[in-house]
């Protein structure tokens, strides 16, 4: 049952595919929405959503409001960054677009020639640091920790260093980098970051500070090749009597004590560690022994006896609500778990009385919680029919649009706002382009189109019309056309 309705919230009355762009971005607003007492200016606290969240970056006078200006200026910087042109693709300018020319725009516009800025553009005025006060963006924002001597500016050196972070190749700094006062050894003080947080693990003797030895296993362990040991049962077993006692434990060990310590003896063996490491390699989550939990072997299992995920989920895995859990309700929880099992539930099943109806008695979890909404005539029963839609929808092969006659009442041919529903009714005056106050069968079809290709990013394919292999300007201007028309039907 866990995914049976999964998506009953979803499959309420219209699917998630036509669920309309979120109303604060800035995009789909005007300044007249946001400018809620017509003064002329947003305030902050009439701003919402993203334009809350840029709020700052848009008032360019810094007078605490937007103006018109300011506010038109953002929409058109936004329209500006979204509508691609010829140029852009065509690196050659030979006034057609090749494959290989398509494919080079759109790596760059998945990040792989975004390249970061020489280190003199943000060093403006060429002093040969870079201060807080000249770092924008991620620089500014992950400043100190590029600041490695955290002299409040930034040299080459570290800028540079920077770039390998990015790219995973080199995140620890060399250990005379963070000895500051050169005396071999790493205090708490001259710590940052990681390096700080986990001081206590890497001072592996105790002593308050790191040696060179210590800082060198860090490294090794970040780089994944020597480090990530098992723990070592004979080193950890200090007193050498042939058990880990909670007091020689350290670390995860320590943390996970009575876990690992099966037999609640208060000392983890050898094998009890040895099963742990197993578990966690993935080799030990076995599926729970029936037989092992049945203790008094009356060929169920009790409350009483269940333990661990079984315990859990008793009333669950329980179908029959006997009050025990039998080898066949396991089983197929087990299945269930491993995505065998997650089927429907049929609606005779359900249907206990058989009058061919689900009522609100009959029906259990997910089914019960979203009764209303897949009660669609609001008669107090589901249907085979209502039932079969729900079922649909789970599946995926539901999320397509509204079932105009199911709320069309009166079969005229729309639906008014007193016959929708739902997320129907919530999304109604944006399904309804025209502002008639009815939802046509073409106002929905057209925001299905809308939803399914209007947001995917076009293929050469799409753009090459003719199939020729190359796009030219005519064909890239005539998808941009079709593009906004179909924008316009929003």
């Amino acid at each position: 049952m866990k995914k049976l309705f999964m998506l009953s919230s979803v499959a309420l009355i219209v699917s998630s595919s036509l669920t309309m762009a979120s109303a604060n971005t800035v995009s789909n607003k005007d300044f007249a929405s946001f400018d809620s007492n017509n003064n002329g200016e947003i305030s902050q606290s009439e701003a919402t959503g993203k334009l809350a969240k840029r709020f700052d970056k848009v008032d360019a006078d810094a007078n605490g409001s937007i103006s018109k200006a300011e506010f038109d200026k953002l929409k058109q910087m936004k329209k500006e960054r979204k509508q691609p042109k010829f140029a852009d693709f065509d690196a050659n300018n030979d006034g057609e677009i090749t494959k290989a020319e398509f494919d080079a725009a759109k790596s760059m516009h998945k990040g792989k020639q975004h390249k970061k800025p020489e280190f003199a553009q943000v060093d403006t005025n060429k002093d040969g640091a870079i201060t807080q006060d000249e770092a924008k963006g991620r620089l500014a924002k992950h400043f100190d920790k590029i600041d490695s001597d955290a002299n409040g500016s930034l040299s080459t050196t570290e800028y540079n260093a920077m770039e390998n972070m990015r790219k995973g190749g080199n995140h620890k700094l060399d250990f005379s980098d963070v000895d500051v006062n050169s005396d071999n050894t790493i205090s708490k003080s001259e710590a940052k970051g990681m390096l700080l947080k986990h001081f206590d693990k890497v001072d592996s003797d105790d002593n308050g500070s790191i040696s060179e030895v210590e800082f060198a296993k860090i490294k090794e362990m970040h780089k994944g090749k020597k480090g990530h040991k098992k723990p070592n049962f004979e080193k950890m077993d200090s007193n050498s009597d042939g058990v880990i006692s909670k007091d020689e434990a350290k670390g995860r060990l320590a943390k996970n004590f009575d876990k690992i310590d099966a037999d609640k003896s208060g000392d983890i063996t050898k094998t009890e560690l040895k099963a742990a490491l197993d578990m966690h390699k993935g080799k030990g989550h076995k599926k729970p022994n029936f037989e092992k939990m049945d203790s008094n072997s009356d060929g169920v299992i009790s409350k009483d006896e269940a333990k661990g995920h079984l315990a859990k989920n008793f009333d669950k895995i329980d179908a029959d609500n006997s009050g025990d859990v039998t080898k066949q309700e396991l089983k197929a929880a087990s299945k269930m778990h491993k995505g065998k099992g997650h089927k429907t539930p049929s609606f005779d099943k359900i249907d206990a009385n058989n009058d061919g109806a689900i009522t609100k008695d009959e029906a259990k979890g997910r089914l019960l919680k979203g009764f209303d909404k897949i009660d669609t005539d609001s008669d107090g029963k589901i249907t085979s029919a209502e039932f079969e839609l729900i079922k649909k929808m789970h599946k995926g092969k539901g999320h397509r649009q509204v079932s105009l006659e199911k709320f069309d009442v009166n079969n005229d041919g729309t639906i008014t706002k007193d016959e929708a529903k739902g997320r129907l009714l919530k999304g109604f005056d944006k399904l309804d382009s025209n502002a008639d106050g009815k939802i046509t069968q073409q106002e929905i079809d057209a925001k299905v189109i809308m939803e399914h290709k209007g947001k995917k990013r076009p293929t050469f394919d799409m753009l090459d019309a003719n199939a020729d292999g190359k796009i030219t300007n005519v064909e890239f201007n005539n998808f941009l056309q079709h593009k906004g028309e179909m924008k316009s039907t929003k």
